[in-house]
């Protein structure tokens, strides 16, 4: 596949926005945050997201050296959207994005829905990943690696669902609507149906408002990449995971209600020495409290293995 890219993919900038225009014509999104000249991460936006996501993260990686690199996945915010392809195929395109920015090894991080895409990229590239970090992940749904039990809304989401995609999408053009139009009381939803220890990240106003940003953001271009992202998961992910050389932490808050804690902690199971962290009443958004402890240990796993 990498012969694809070697029509050599370039990069427009245009202020704090970046695109990475591919070999095909195909345009992917992203924003950097903290020092330029640091330690560059991947780090992956949920289901949806955003090139924002990781803006609340920019202070703190200035301060500790960190280099964030926030590209967004095909049909969000900037990204040209793609039908489905095996999750393999979006590692490619972080290869094309690193070399082009002249990056050899980077750390990646992969938030709820972003976490399958940093997998891939650690299993198909693993010389490239120095240090990977799972904050809520997703896991897989279907073939050997699934777990043995989901609960009854989440084998909905992402195992029947997906089979009835005019539903999916009517659906997810009901939540596009209400992020776009009436983003508080979106916001005022997400709390209603989040553990009892989201409730009080997401009434802050300096969070709810970053994560309000890139879900709006993320979602403005239309709902295919969300669309597309949940058929993809829903599938067998035909993942090498024993290709997975770099060391590897997953946080999981054993409260989550927005991903299958089984599946997600499936995934480190799969994932070889990963070092699994349940955490007693954390929920989905546990990440956006808690930022700087992620971005530092995945920096120091990185470190160390340099």
């Amino acid at each position: 596949m990498e012969k694809e890219w070697a029509a050599a993919p370039r990069i427009e900038r245009q202020g704090e926005d970046n695109r990475l225009i591919l070999g095909d014509g195909r345009v992917i999104g992203f924003r950097e945050y903290g020092a330029a000249d640091g330690l560059p991460m991947l780090c992956f936006h949920g289901t949806p997201g955003s090139r924002f996501m990781f803006g609340i993260a920019d202070e703190f990686a200035r301060h500790k050296g960190l280099r964030l690199i926030a590209p967004e996945r095909a049909g969000f915010g900037l990204s040209s959207f793609a039908k489905a392809r095996p999750l393999a195929r979006s590692a490619d395109e972080m290869a094309a994005l690193c070399d082009a920015l002249g990056i050899e090894r980077v750390a990646v991080a992969g938030v709820s829905g972003g976490a399958p895409f940093a997998v891939a990229f650690a299993a198909a590239r693993p010389e490239r990943v120095a240090a990977m970090g799972l904050v809520s992940p997703i896991g897989p749904f279907a073939g050997p690696e699934s777990p043995k039990r989901i609960g009854p809304a989440h084998r909905l989401t992402f195992r029947v669902l997906p089979g009835v995609p005019l539903l999916y999408r009517v659906l997810f053009s009901f939540g596009r609507a209400g992020f776009l139009l009436v983003p508080d009381a979106m916001a005022a939803l997400l709390i209603s149906r989040s553990a009892p220890s989201d409730w009080r990240i997401l009434s802050e106003k300096r969070v709810r408002k970053n994560l309000l940003r890139g879900l709006r953001e993320g979602v403005r271009p239309g709902i295919g990449g969300a669309v597309e992202e949940l058929r993809c998961f829903s599938r067998p992910w035909n993942l090498a995971f024993e290709n997975i050389t770099a060391p590897t932490i997953l946080w999981q808050g054993l409260s989550d209600r927005n991903v299958p804690v089984s599946a997600a902690l499936r995934l480190g199971e799969l994932i070889p020495g990963c070092d699994v962290q349940r955490i007693e009443g954390a929920g989905h958004y546990w990440i956006l409290r808690n930022y700087g402890h992620v971005l530092e240990s995945v920096t120091r796993l990185a470190r160390e293995a340099a």
